[in-house]
């Protein structure tokens, strides 16, 4: 049943961010799905439509690689009269390999779509829910929030950015006295097209036994429902938080250059 929400998450064609999606289906949220492939959101929407009846979607294609995308997705909102009781910002992707060799456009990308844009989407719907003292943000952000990660440097140092602007906003948000809440998801290594988007499909890590999209949207989504700051949904992401708290970062950065190897065939 229906039940008068609204959850607009970012990076919904696919991954984590549709089975995020699904939860909130599940639940009876009007959906408003953001990504840049239209077709592959419009068959993401008829998907979760042909599976939970009666649910709303809306589709809004935005580029959140560009400088304007950010800003075109809030005014599509406000132009439908949206309120948007949740912000979902899972949208992102990685490169994989060493700094001096990738590709630098993709880079640029990956701070706009990681960072530039999480931080836009998070200062124009804050507002509103600040002025409402209601509302939820999910930050999705990795385990390489908290592990420097040689071979996908920028991602990892994106996903730092995630971590440490989010605790900020916690703080800040109790400090008002809010009503809204900031949860960080934290998933690890997640079987999805991120591996193949980032060119890693055939490292150490990209051939490893990975966790669910169902699993680790499982774990976020109720890790937002309750209010909590941070959600490590698998027993490999707790191990990876509890190895940053244990060990130098120097040797963080060596165990992980390790799992970005080429796996020989």
């Amino acid at each position: 049943m229906p039940n008068n929400q609204t959850a607009l998450i970012t990076g919904a064609s696919s991954g984590i961010g549709f089975e995020l999606a699904r939860c909130f289906a599940r639940d009876g949220y009007h959906l408003v799905l953001a990504a840049r492939d239209e077709a592959g959101l419009q068959e993401a929407a008829n998907k979760l439509k042909a599976e939970f009846s009666g649910l709303q979607t809306t589709v809004v294609a935005a580029d959140l690689s560009t400088h304007e995308g950010p800003q075109q997705l809030y005014d599509a909102t406000k132009a439908r009269g949206l309120q948007i009781d949740v912000l979902v910002n899972d949208a992102g992707f990685g490169e994989a390999g060493l700094f001096v060799e990738t590709d630098l456009q993709k880079e640029i990308g990956i701070v706009h779509v990681n960072v530039m844009s999480l931080m836009v989407l998070t200062k124009l719907f804050l507002r509103d829910m600040v002025a409402r003292d209601a509302g939820k943000i999910l930050q999705v952000g990795s385990v390489v929030s908290f592990l420097p990660n040689p071979r996908q440097a920028v991602y990892a140092a994106s996903k730092a950015f995630v971590l440490s602007f989010s605790e900020a906003l916690q703080q800040e948000l109790k400090e008002q006295k809010s009503g809204v809440t900031i949860t960080i998801l934290c998933p690890p290594a997640t079987e999805t097209n991120f591996f193949k988007v980032a060119g890693a499909e055939n490292t150490k890590v990209g051939q490893s036994d990975k966790a669910t999209p169902e699993e680790v949207a499982r774990g976020g989504y109720e890790a937002l429902l309750k209010g909590e700051a941070r959600s490590l949904p698998t027993f490999g992401a707790k191990l990876n938080f509890a190895s940053s708290a244990l060990f130098p970062d120097s040797l963080l950065a060596l165990m992980m250059q390790s799992q970005m190897q080429e796996e020989k065939k």
